[in-house]
């Protein structure tokens, strides 16, 4: 079985299908969590036997079972088909249905269901081998092997009440839409609607033709038009053509005058920037010497303040030592003083707790003592069994005298002695017997005081002991510590120095950073003469420099002029002839246009022909398929045809069937098709004990039920025995009779006959399953399934020995 996490292989092997003719042949069903069977079928519902029979009430979970086998082999149930019902809705999370059947000599185990997180998994084994694949590649197995798609399975051997229901039916287009679903005509229905699309597309591609025909037939109009405009093109061009090259000649004219003038002006351009250079170097060499001269005056006048600040920062180095000693003697003593005051807080925290814990202790001995003066007497328990044992003694003393007093009396020596120890004995008695009197309950209350008396001494003094072992060390810390914080002294002199020393240094700091920012300038001003004579030298320089590129810029003066005036006529030139050659061009793209519009306009001539064979080509098609839609695939064609090819057969096998069914009461049918106007239908004939045919809708409702139990035999029989044909037909031999309509046959011996109508369909199928209600019915079967339903609406199922 399925692990609940279970999921489906992905890798894939190929898997040879039994071949064909063998037939499906099923063994064995399990189910868990499926529709209504919640709990695992154990042992799993077996198959050994050739006929058998699954029993119980009506909504017990009969028809289940088979919606569990084509579940497990197509992932479909009768119950999905409606479109509301999806898998999850009969198959929980952890449900399962594995099912195994045998298909020739082979034995395949097929087990599909969900896992805990819901997601579907699908096992396939032959002859205990795992078949590998994705879930898609195990149902193309599934399908491969079993030799039929769901609908093939479900239609073949599938003989459910309502379809032996419908083969009843009053209407004869109903009958028809019955054999059409058993024998899978639909499928020139769906052929007709490929037709139908086909058809439609045809056409359509036939006016899409005619339309492209009509716009290429246009457009040929125009070629005599395009034609007489490409020679006016082609006059312009060569007109264009000219113009553009009497401007290139007066262009390349003016260029070749531009390029003589191009050196002076390269001269013109070098001297006059040279001259801007010396005009601004001048100008820069003014500017420095004024500033200069301003330098010096600034400096001048910031001398005597910087001698003033170098006299008053000359004792801040020392200040900032003696700072800085100060600040490490009032960290050190502030150091030691938190550590005096630490230990001082320690010493009197333990203090404190052993003085609590003292007190505690005496105020429970208090307690105790005031708890001894309330109790009745002061005679614990220890003295109270020592009185007793003194009474008891003492008791038996007086007594024991008395009787030897009696026993000595004529002998007055010892009777002196014994009656003085009598005496003393007595008064000691009265003495243990006011004790004794004085002894109660709280004797023994008296002692539990004394000993936890005792007890909170021997607390008492080992807490004096534990503190002194504990404080004692605190004290000696807390001296010492006092001790180093006197070795550092650091008075309120001390603290008003360090506020005095720290002003002055902050005081001086600043001064000393003005110090510093004046010397910095004064090193950057330097010697101002020599820097203004350093500047003279190089403006004479500069000056001389000047008067040279102003002579030179004289004399090129003209020649620039000239350059200039040649430069723009020739852009003027260049303006035109890129007008006129882009008008050119513009000429040259248009006829190119005409040209290839009529290059294309001739190809076209050709594709119109190729177009015009097409259009015929496809109109001999649309001809082929409207004879398909109209007079092939439609009703009054092969969907007839096939139907009437069929009926034969059945009629003979249904006939047989009908009189194994009715004894003999019954024993011919008769199929036949009609066509009225737009309906077409099958009629079912049945020859009355009064050799007149009558329809089956004449019929009891017993008699109907044998006469559509013959026919769904003999079409199930048919349907299995078809050769494989696809997934279309393929050999069964398990035949599952779903709750068919017995309960309508009001005679024992009908029912008799139809129990041995199936017996003898095990001469075809290898086995016969069916499900039913009826008590009486179930007992002729060897092999038997009962489905019960619980109090909690959960199906059941035990196979019967």
């Amino acid at each position: 079985m399925k692990s609940a996490d279970a999921v489906a292989p992905v890798s894939e092997m190929g898997v040879e299908h039994a071949p064909g003719g063998e037939g499906f042949v099923l063994e064995e069903i399990e189910m868990r969590r499926f529709m209504r069977y919640l709990e695992k079928t154990d042992p799993p519902l077996r198959f050994p036997e050739k006929f058998t029979v699954i029993t119980g009430r009506t909504g017990a979970g009969k028809s289940s079972i088979l919606d569990a086998i084509t579940f497990a082999l197509y992932a479909k149930t009768t119950r999905t088909d409606i479109l509301s019902v999806k898998l999850a809705d009969i198959c929980r999370p952890g449900g399962y249905v594995r099912i195994a059947f045998r298909q020739g000599d082979e034995r395949w185990d097929v087990t599909r269901g969900f896992t805990t997180k819901k997601e579907s998994y699908l096992e396939v084994t032959r002859d205990g081998e795992t078949i590998q694949g994705t879930i898609p590649d195990k149902e193309r197995t599934i399908r491969d092997v079993v030799g039929l798609d769901y609908d093939g399975f479900r239609n073949s051997t599938f003989v459910r009440q309502e379809e032996m229901k419908e083969l009843g039916a009053a209407s004869g287009a109903q009958r028809l839409a019955v054999f059409q679903k058993l024998f899978r005509l639909e499928i020139f229905e769906q052929a007709l609607e490929r037709a139908k699309e086909h058809y439609a597309t045809v056409k359509g591609h036939i006016q899409a033709k005619d339309a492209e025909i009509a716009a290429r037939q246009e457009g040929l109009a125009r070629l005599p038009v395009l034609r007489e405009q490409l020679a006016n093109l082609e006059t312009e061009r060569a007109a264009r053509r000219t113009r553009v090259s009497e401007l290139q000649t007066a262009y390349e004219t003016v260029a070749r005058d531009v390029k003589d003038l191009e050196t002076k002006h390269e001269r013109w351009g070098q001297a006059t920037a040279a001259l801007e250079d010396r005009v601004a170097r001048l100008k820069t060499l003014d500017v420095r010497a004024e500033e200069v001269r301003a330098q010096g005056q600034i400096a001048a006048e910031l001398e005597p303040e910087r001698s003033t600040l170098e006299k008053d920062v000359a004792d801040l180095d020392r200040l900032r030592e003696e700072l800085d000693r100060l600040k490490e003697s009032k960290a050190l003593h502030d150091q030691r003083e938190t550590a005096a005051r630490a230990t001082e807080r320690e010493f009197d925290l333990a203090k404190r707790e052993h003085e609590k814990r003292r007190d505690e202790i005496k105020n429970r001995i208090d307690e105790l003592h005031r708890k001894i003066a309330s109790l009745r007497t002061d005679v614990d328990r220890e003295a109270a069994f020592s009185s007793l044992r003194d009474e008891g003694r003492l008791e038996e003393r007086v007594t024991r005298i008395a009787r030897e007093l009696a026993w000595l009396a004529d002998r007055a020596d010892l009777v002196r002695e014994l009656s003085e120890e009598q005496a003393r004995a007595e008064k000691a008695l009265a003495r243990v017997h006011e004790k004794v009197a004085s002894i109660d309950q709280d004797s023994f209350v008296l002692t539990e005081y004394k000993r936890q008396l005792e007890q909170l001494k021997d607390d008492l003094r080992r807490e004096a002991d534990e503190s002194h072992r504990l404080i004692q060390p605190l004290d000696d810390a807390k001296i010492e510590a006092l001790r180093q914080l006197d070795a550092v002294r650091f008075t309120g002199d001390d603290e008003k120095r360090v506020e005095t020393v720290s002003a002055a240094v902050q005081e001086r700091t600043t001064k000393r950073r003005r110090l510093d920012e004046l010397t910095t300038l004064l090193r950057q001003v330097g010697d101002v003469a020599a820097r203004l004579a350093d500047l003279g030298v190089q403006r004479a320089a500069l000056e001389s420099e000047r008067s040279s590129m102003e002579a030179e810029v004289a004399d090129l003066r003209p020649a620039q002029q000239a350059f200039i005036a040649a430069r723009a006529r020739l852009e003027a030139l260049q303006g035109d002839l890129d007008q006129e050659r882009k008008a050119w061009h513009l000429l040259e793209g248009q006829a190119k246009a005409v040209e290839e519009q009529i290059a294309g306009l001739a190809r076209d001539a050709e594709k119109l022909k190729e177009s015009e064979r097409a259009r015929d080509a496809l109109r001999v098609d649309l001809e082929i398929y409207d004879m398909l839609v109209n007079r092939v695939f439609h009703k009054r064609g092969v969907v007839m045809f096939a139907v009437e090819q069929l009926l034969p057969e059945l009629e003979i096998e249904a006939s047989k069937n009908l009189s194994e069914l009715t004894d003999n009461r019954f024993s011919r049918i008769r199929l036949e098709t009609y066509e009225e106007g737009r309906g077409h239908g099958v009629r079912i004939l049945v020859q009355g004990v009064d050799g007149q045919w009558h329809d089956v809708a004449e019929f009891s409702g017993g008699e109907k039920t044998q006469i559509n139990a013959a026919l769904r035999f003999a079409i199930a029989r048919e349907l299995a025995s078809m050769p494989q044909i696809g997934r279309t037909f393929g050999r069964m031999k398990t035949l599952f009779i779903g709750e068919g309509d017995l309960g309508s046959l009001d005679t024992e011996v009908s029912r008799e006959l139809f129990v041995q109508k199936l017996l003898r369909m095990g001469e075809f199928f290898e086995k016969v399953i069916l499900i039913t209600h009826l008590a009486e019915v179930a007992e002729k079967f060897p092999g038997r399934i009962r489905v019960t339903m619980t109090p909690d609406q959960e199906s059941r199922a035990e196979v019967l020995a």
